[in-house]
């Protein structure tokens, strides 16, 4: 099926893809030139799209190395066998592509022992995966069993047992909005055993287990601003609460890192302190609360992982939207001294034993990964290699952090990237993108259709809005239920800073986003246009909106989502017992507002933003006598997974946007 055929737009439907985000990078990354010939034959924007890099690498101890990439523009799981040097997404290599899922794959993982295989897969990205383990040695399409494989249910693999002879997931099967605990055991028949550890309401998942797994750590999620840790009995079903209590009595996020040597302690990450996520140790037989890293308190942690044998703890702290690593000793938390590593967004893929890989993400890489013995003696190799696709992505202009100040005096961090070779002495097109979440943040990560936009001369950028994640407790709840609007104007005053500084012209800012930024695009196009009615601002901002998947009746939406996102969403947007306050943010009731130009994108599968919500949008624009421009498409879920439907959405998008705020 052509490119042209696979989407049905305007008046009938079409696509969508989500925050067009993307990753990573590291200190002196190579990245090797692909196929000259091909590139060249390619449009600049087809380049673009195809720049990649394998991903979520895992080393096995015979050096064989297995990843997902997606030469074919669909995501597939490949394996290099023997110790290779490196892998290349450039060259293709000695790699073996092992799976050949219509809709590519969502997610694998392998056993400690490295013997079994699970590969994650949800058709059409209707977010339900299903598992199947996988025989690398066959042909692909030949060489899956279906373990869990039930197409009403959403499946998560959580965690192997320590000696590899089953997992633990989680899944929605007895109730679609609650998420219990089981354990499956592969038996010598192939059957396999199934047995259920937790059955309790809400949203559960496993974060580590006892060698003999009689221990279970447990978590339950409520909200971004609500979890809680626990540790389970399966035997018993008995749960011990590991949540760190705040001093004010309310709630607080826990999030359980993992056993301590001797599992007579827990780690884990709580905001319960001064609203910053922090490493915290419970000893698990007095109760006793510590930070056993002080030097970590000044930051909100990303994340923390520990590996199978409990001698190294690896941390990723948030600066300023930055990723930063730190490696730790375990149990006497001696940091560990890591190489230089380049600023960006580092992510750890995999602790065994003293072998380190990380991902590390700028705005010059789509993702490389490094391999290192924490052990001492050699640097850090690089394992992957990038896809240019024949474009110099060191010559990619890197953002500046900046902040500008709301409209309360608050301020508003945000990432800005320039055209190469500007001067800021002149307005030029920008693009304000908004993340998605709502508790999202935006990072310089890398994004090819961000790049291609600025090296088509348009200007970014991205504003962390009140309510984004990465700076405190605090401030991402400033736009829960009755502060929704306060983050729209927070949106709009990116706006007004652009005007203010020089940089852009009013009528010559699209407003642009997917999912929750989606609803910010057009919420600031009305609070934009509010602001000229009110006589507080003289003229409109924003020429053109992009909503990509984005909510416009909190109200439809919340009555339609999938009913296990439901609970979380009211905790954000306010619940559908209070439905005139819903309304009243929600901007299909201030359509009447709306007087630019409006590109609406959306898959037909998406179970979290329901597709009704793209068609309200467009019904009401028509009413007005405003005919937006229209894509959905029918193979595609909360964003765009498929390199064909990128495509062809962002060939759209950018003419779109030169049409109606370029110069």
């Amino acid at each position: 099926m052509s490119r042209a055929t696979r989407a049905v737009t305007a008046h009938a439907l079409a696509f969508a893809a989500c925050c067009l985000a993307a990753p990573v990078l590291s200190p002196v990354a190579e990245a090797r030139p692909p196929r000259e010939q091909a590139a060249q034959e390619q449009s600049k924007l087809e380049r673009f799209l195809n720049i990649r890099a394998p991903a979520s690498p895992t080393l096995l101890p015979d050096g064989s190395l297995y990843f997902i990439d997606r030469p074919d523009g669909i995501l597939q799981l490949y394996r290099v066998q023997g110790r290779p040097d490196s892998v290349t997404a450039a060259s293709g290599g000695p790699m073996t592509r092992l799976t050949d899922f219509p809709d590519g794959i969502s997610d694998y993982t392998i056993s400690h022992d490295g013997r079994r295989i699970l590969v994650g897969a949800a058709p059409g990205g209707n977010e339900n995966t299903q598992y199947s383990l996988l025989d690398p040695d066959r042909p692909a399409g030949a060489n899956l069993t279906p373990i869990l494989a039930n197409p009403k249910v959403q499946y998560s693999v959580n965690l192997w047992l320590s000696d590899s002879s089953g997992f633990i997931y989680t899944a929605n099967d007895d109730s679609a909005v609650d998420f219990h605990v089981y354990r499956y055991d592969f038996t010598p028949d192939g059957a396999g055993k199934t047995t259920k550890l937790l059955a309790k309401e809400g949203t559960w998942f496993a974060n580590d287990a006892s060698p003999s797994a009689d221990r279970v750590l447990v978590g339950n999620y409520i909200s971004i601003s609500n979890s809680a840790a626990y540790e389970l009995n399966p035997a018993t079903g008995e749960l011990t609460d590991l949540s760190i209590p705040p001093p004010d009595g309310g709630t607080s996020s826990n999030s359980i890192v993992g056993y301590m040597p001797g599992l007579d302690a827990v780690l884990l990450i709580s905001d319960a302190d001064e609203g910053l996520r922090k490493l915290h140790l419970r000893d698990l037989k007095s109760g006793a609360v510590s930070r056993p890293i002080p030097s970590l308190d000044g930051f909100e942690l990303s994340s923390a992982s520990i590996n199978l044998e409990r001698t190294l703890l690896a941390v990723t702290t948030n600066e300023d939207g930055y990723g930063v690593f730190h490696l730790y000793r375990l149990p006497s938390f001696e940091e560990v001294p890591l190489p230089a590593i380049e600023r960006g967004i580092v992510g750890v893929s995999q602790l065994r034993g003293d072998s380190v890989i990380w991902t590390l993400s700028s705005a010059r890489s789509p993702g490389i990964s490094f391999a290192w013995d924490a052990s001492g003696g050699a640097a850090p190799r690089q394992l992957t290699f990038a896809d240019t696709c024949g474009i110099d992505l060191s010559a990619f202009p890197l953002p500046d952090l900046i902040k500008y100040k709301a409209f309360d005096g608050r301020d508003i961090p945000a990432f800005v990237y320039y055209p190469v070779g500007y001067r800021k002495d002149k307005p030029i097109p920008f693009i304000v993108n908004y993340h998605g979440g709502p508790e999202g943040q935006s990072r310089p990560g890398f994004n090819a259709t961000h790049q291609y936009l600025v090296s088509e001369g348009f200007g970014i950028i991205q504003p962390n809005v009140r309510g984004s994640l990465g700076y405190g407790r605090a401030f991402h709840m400033l736009d829960d239920y009755k502060g929704r609007w306060d983050s729209v104007k927070d949106g709009v005053d990116a706006a007004a800073w652009l005007v203010t500084a020089g940089l852009a012209k009013p009528g010559h800012i699209a407003a642009y986003g997917g999912s929750y930024g989606g609803y910010m695009t057009v919420a600031c196009i009305v609070e934009d246009q509010c602001r000229v009615e009110a006589g507080t601002q003289k003229e409109r901002l924003f020429g053109a909106g992009v909503n990509i998947v984005g909510i416009v009746n909190l109200k439809t939406f919340l009555e339609q989502t999938s009913g296990y996102r439901r609970k979380l969403r009211e905790v954000e947007y306010g619940p559908l017992t209070d439905p005139d306050f819903l309304m009243e943010v929600s901007t299909i009731n201030k359509i009447d507002k709306i007087n630019v130009p409006i590109m609406i994108g959306h898959g037909l599968n998406d179970p979290r933003v329901p597709v009704g919500e793209a068609m309200q949008l467009a019904v009401g624009l028509r009413k007005r006598g405003i005919e937006p421009l229209e894509m959905y498409f029918p193979d595609e879920g909360h964003g765009f997974a498929k390199v064909e439907n990128r495509l062809l959405f962002t060939e759209r998008m950018v003419k779109f946007l030169r049409d109606t705020i370029g110069e």
